[in-house]
């Protein structure tokens, strides 16, 4: 059935919930993980136009930040004894999980929900409607 999983965190509690599933999820089918974490180019360029900040700075903090992410989601492979492979990422969220699928031969993407108001829901929610929309393998969105 499903062989290659990605999943896409971006190290909040929803994304830890559904990274969860995953493994889970992998360990039943036999299944190895491919753990996303897309640092997004909006909130690169953002803090460097706000706070006038280096450009490298800003993504070394966030790949720190992207980093500790995925090695949470390959920690718990480890655990469940499944291979999984981390991914970093600078881009478009919802286009980077869709072609860093693509690339990884990945046949299913599992993404947590988001619940949050206002803005942020706007922003974040986005990413999971924008792959659930455009994707052309399965996704499973946990909440």
């Amino acid at each position: 059935m499903y062989k290659r999983i990605l999943i896409a965190t971006d190290g909040s509690d929803k994304s830890r919930k559904a990274a969860e599933e995953g493994v889970e999820f992998a360990k039943a089918l036999g299944a190895s993980v491919i753990a996303l974490n897309v640092i997004n180019e909006v909130v690169i360029a953002s803090v460097i136009r706000q706070l006038g900040s280096d450009r490298k700075e800003v993504e070394d903090k966030l790949k720190v930040v992207g980093q500790k992410a995925v090695d949470e989601i390959k920690k718990m492979g480890e655990a469940a004894g499944i291979k999984v492979d981390p991914v970093l990422r600078i881009g478009v969220p919802a286009n980077t999980v869709i072609d860093v699928a693509g690339a990884e031969r990945a046949d299913l993407i599992i993404m947590g929900s988001h619940g949050e108001s206002g803005a942020s829901k706007l922003l974040i929610g986005s990413v999971v409607q924008k792959v659930l929309y455009w994707a052309t393998i399965p996704v499973l969105v946990v909440r």
